[in-house]
């Protein structure tokens, strides 16, 4: 055990699992520093919003049955309040586990439904809502956490931007903490870890990072990165067409995921070409979410 580690925990934290290589890193990185024994106080967490690709929740448990890790599952959401509530959106939080988690995006659907309009890269209240304050919720609620509790972040030495914005800030209940950052891990390093493992993420590795990670089509994700992937798999889009259409007659265009970017319907209709002209168009970089790779 290295009390002296950037990974020993000394009191109540999160350990927040994105269900991607690097915070599985971080997570073998921790386990190291308590050699393998995690204190009661430590929580693993994995917020599914039902949008994952089904190899990210095999990942997920792979990991806790390969390391001998308690990883809870968690799933929030929301409803309309009731007249007793005091807020407009009311939300659950429940504990569910591989067997029993969403697989057809049904958390992300409700929360479309409820709030009347697709999140954005300006409101992503899909990240707040789903995963962070899910697991505050979970922690704070069932756990007994105060805040703010001490979180551990899944961001690289070699994400820089994202890093100093964050570490050791404050936000939604958490003190956010990157011991990779802190420690300069690459997403090279990542690579080499799970290249040499005996297990592994079962999606293509990009040099230590998983371009079809966290939701399989999210919109923070870059347009040439979505359009790729929507020509591997045209399907995937199906979900996301769904959620537009549905809300396009009632709201115009708040229905749309990206203002900036072609609906996920003409994304699925140029998928099979190949080329596009919307690729030199549309040059964008991935917008991060909140948990890391």
């Amino acid at each position: 055990m290295d009390k002296n580690s950037l990974y020993y925990i000394n009191e109540p934290t999160c350990i927040s699992f994105s269900g991607g290589r690097t915070s599985a890193y971080m997570l073998h990185k921790i386990l190291e520093a308590h050699d393998g024994d995690l204190p009661e106080f430590a929580k693993i967490t994995f917020a599914n919003t039902g949008k994952e690709m089904p190899q990210t929740l095999d990942f997920v448990r792979d990991v806790g049955v390969n390391w001998g890790v308690d990883i809870v599952w968690l799933e929030r959401y929301a409803r309309k309040s009731r007249d007793d509530e005091k807020n407009k959106y009311a939300y659950d939080t429940k504990v569910v586990t591989y067997e029993t988690a969403s697989r057809n995006g049904e958390p992300f659907a409700t929360l479309i439904k409820v709030k009347g309009y697709a999140p954005n890269p300006v409101a992503r209240f899909c990240t707040a809502d789903l995963k962070i304050r899910a697991i505050k919720e979970y922690l704070v609620d069932q756990c007994g956490f105060e805040t703010p509790y001490t979180s551990f972040i899944g961001i690289r030495g070699d994400e820089v931007r994202r890093a100093v914005k964050l570490n050791g800030t404050i936000e939604s209940g958490q003190e956010r903490y990157l011991p990779l950052y802190l420690e300069g891990v690459t997403a090279k390093d990542v690579g080499k870890f799970w290249d040499q493992n005996n297990f592994d993420l079962d999606l293509p590795n990009n040099n230590g990072v998983t371009d079809w990670g966290n939701c399989d089509l999210c919109f923070l994700k870059g347009h040439k990165k979505k359009q790729s992937l929507i020509r591997a798999r045209p399907d995937l889009a199906d979900w996301w067409i769904n959620q537009e259409q549905s809300l396009s007659k009632k709201v115009g265009s708040a229905a749309f995921f990206r203002s900036d970017q072609p609906s996920y319907k003409v994304m699925q209709t140029i998928a099979l070409e190949q080329t596009s002209i919307f690729d030199d168009i549309f040059d964008d970089e991935t917008i991060p979410c909140f948990c890391g790779d």
